[in-house]
């Protein structure tokens, strides 16, 4: 009998971002500094002066109240930063974001970079620094996607829906929060789409900063829209259910011509996803709205270890997701992913 697919929703349960870690701030600290000398290494002289000779502070204050910010003391001083830190995953992007803040004044020769610039450069850091741990610490990447995400429902809801009230309505007083909408969205566009040099390029360049950014600023869109796919819906086990799910696995494989499925027969194709998804052998990750980002699906050997995998993704932006779903909900498959026995990976780097 046909089943439904495990489907699964990515950045639900954000509380995950509150979740204490075993992570101590001056690690975290580390974390940050390796994660944007990855990144950046035509920054790494200038990292390692902010690791190890910026002044900083951890310290929560009693009744846990304290925020964040890094304070320019001026050309002849190094930034100060203080974080107050307990140790969840959306604390240690705050290190990262305050670090990338110290390095850009380090970096600039402290020449005052607008706040939208200012911003745009921490921001580049905490998906440095997310992409940095997806290789290198795999297991507290699901909570760190998690927290950024969660944090996205205060930049990309509160702070943008009060942006767009005092573009249509004019007359509100300055708010920094403002900033923080575009920022975000350059951040994602700047980490797909620069070289490190660029990036590089960004955080030296103080003042001159928006004249970096008019190509981006000047298209139609941040982020270009590659992809419109349609939400599921229901995903219970009935057969148009089934037949919904089976088409965006169909969908999912347009999206990309160069994976090699349309070396196949849709007969023969649509007989394979159908016979992967009765064998549990396929996962299909949704966005919020449950429109499809992408799947993984895999063969079973002799003694049922899986190899010979496949993945597809609406946008390349996705993959960072798609993963992530798949590490949290499929751990043991997962890691039979990871490594190289696990046979040829269609689709593109897994």
């Amino acid at each position: 009998m046909d089943r439904p697919l495990p489907i699964f929703l990515i950045g639900v349960g954000a509380e995950a971002g509150e979740k204490h870690l075993d992570v101590p701030g001056e690690v975290a600290w580390e974390m940050a500094a390796r994660a944007l000398a990855a990144g950046v290494p035509e920054l790494s002289r200038l990292i390692r002066t902010v690791e190890t000779r910026v002044p900083k502070s951890f310290e929560v204050q009693e009744g846990g109240g304290g925020r964040a910010f890094t304070y320019d003391r001026g050309r002849k001083s190094l930034p100060l930063v203080n974080c107050p830190y307990r140790g969840t995953a959306s604390d240690i992007l705050t290190v990262t974001h305050e670090f990338s803040h110290a390095l850009q004044i380090v970096a600039s020769g402290r020449t005052t970079m607008p706040p939208m610039a200012r911003e745009l450069c921490a921001f580049v850091g905490e998906r440095l620094l997310l992409g940095w741990i997806r290789e290198h610490q795999p297991s507290l990447s699901p909570l760190m996607e998690t927290a950024w995400m969660a944090d996205n429902s205060g930049y990309l809801g509160k702070n943008l829906l009060s942006l767009v009230g005092a573009l249509e309505c004019g007359g509100e007083a300055y708010d920094y929060a403002w900033n923080y909408p575009i920022a975000r969205l350059l951040a994602q566009a700047v980490v797909q789409e620069w070289t490190g040099s660029e990036i590089a390029s960004l955080f030296k360049s103080g003042a001159q900063a928006p004249s970096l950014l008019t190509d981006i600023l000047d298209r139609p869109s941040i982020l270009p829209q590659r992809y419109v796919l349609p939400a599921l819906g229901d995903t219970d086990g009935s057969v148009a259910s089934l037949y919904r799910q089976i088409g965006g696995l169909l969908l999912l494989d347009l999206q990309d011509p160069e994976a090699g499925a349309f070396d196949e027969a849709i007969g023969v194709r649509y007989a394979r996803l159908l016979e992967c998804m009765q064998g549990r052998r396929v996962f299909l990750a949704l966005d919020r709205q449950q429109v499809p980002l992408g799947y993984v699906l895999w063969q079973r050997g002799e003694e049922g270890e899986p190899f010979r995998f496949e993945r597809r993704i609406a946008t390349p932006q996705r993959l960072t997701d798609l993963l992530t779903s798949f590490e949290s909900h499929c751990p043991q498959v997962a890691a039979e992913l990871r490594r190289p026995k696990s046979g040829h990976v269609t689709g593109g780097p897994v």
